[in-house]
């Protein structure tokens, strides 16, 4: 059970990123994408400043959360863009 956490995340943030760079949305891509990145460095700065369980679970937060998070945008908007530039070479200029 503990690799379908960090699967569906990043099965989310692949559909998220594919989505918003498919149809041109590059700036809410970049928001998420900043938002993603606080949130990993937030819950790594907690995770070694507190401890005992609190620790673990600022951990889970950003190792199980929003790193493979942050990898499936990364992979989402790079498929994004690879496939709105394919549609766009297929239009005939005016």
């Amino acid at each position: 059970m503990i690799y379908v956490f960090p699967a569906v995340t990043a099965l989310i943030g692949l559909a998220l990123g594919l989505v918003l760079l498919r149809y041109g949305f590059t700036t809410a891509a970049w928001v998420v994408t900043g938002l993603l990145t606080v949130l990993m460095v937030w819950g790594f700065y907690k995770s070694q400043t507190a401890q005992g369980w609190d620790a673990l679970g600022y951990v889970v937060l950003w190792l199980l959360g929003a790193a493979p998070a942050l990898v499936g945008m990364a992979a989402g908007a790079t498929f994004g863009r690879r496939m709105r530039i394919k549609a766009e070479m297929g239009k005939p200029s005016d």
